[in-house]
């Protein structure tokens, strides 16, 4: 059971305004595709931001662009689940918020694939991963810098060699097979994760931490 926080925890997150783009679902038994946010998020906001309000976005293209703005959206997560290239709706609004939050300094946190796509929008690349270590497993982290956790969840089937990472990225952390499972954009609030923080019990310091380095409003 989650137990509200004391309005003195809310205070610093209350003007943090997030925005969270959902993974495509097939409809089962309906000619229709949904889209979705695990619940988990909702879960691990509370814990990592209590008190920030948050908003899931449709694959909607420029339309999410134009309701972030509305909502006056001041972080952007782009969350995990479909692999990039098999859904184009959700490809091209993912797209259209980072290009957007970038050019208004607006911190972005990738997930999985939310990582992968800040990747491919910077220029670089991925590849399918044989399974192994990545295929819905837990795993150490090795070369990481002190804001990664020792180990990680892992449930990606695309991996991102060294030198698939867009050259103005830097890598943070690798698996132990050698692919980049954390980075940043330096001189940006621009991180992506290969792991899911939002799927940790409990969870994890050092990615509630992440979350309120990258979101504290006064940093905003």
């Amino acid at each position: 059971m989650l137990v509200p926080a004391p309005c003195s925890l809310c205070e610093p997150y209350v003007n943090a305004r997030l925005a969270l783009t959902m993974r495509v679902t097939e409809a089962p038994g309906h000619a229709e595709r949904r889209d979705a946010l695990a619940q988990d998020w909702g879960r691990f906001l509370a814990v990592a931001l209590p008190g920030a309000a948050w908003l899931p976005i449709p694959n909607a293209g420029d339309g999410a662009v134009r309701l972030a703005e509305a909502h006056a959206v001041n972080g952007l997560v782009l969350t995990g689940g479909d692999d990039w290239g098999v859904f184009p709706e959700r490809d091209a609004t993912e797209a259209a918020l980072f290009h957007w939050a970038m050019a208004r300094d607006i911190p972005v946190l990738g997930v999985c694939r939310g990582a992968q796509v800040i990747n491919h929008m910077l220029g670089g690349s991925t590849r399918a991963t044989d399974g192994g270590v990545h295929a819905g497993t837990r795993h150490p982290l090795t070369e990481r810098q002190d804001w990664t956790p020792e180990d990680v969840n892992s449930y990606h089937r695309l991996v991102l060699a060294r030198d698939m990472l867009a050259p103005v990225l830097v890598s943070d952390a690798l698996a132990p097979d050698g692919t980049v499972e954390a980075f940043h954009l330096p001189g940006r609030r621009v991180v992506g994760v290969l792991w899911h923080p939002e799927r940790e019990h409990p969870y994890g310091a050092c990615d509630v931490a992440l979350m309120q380095r990258l979101f504290t409003p006064e940093q905003i």
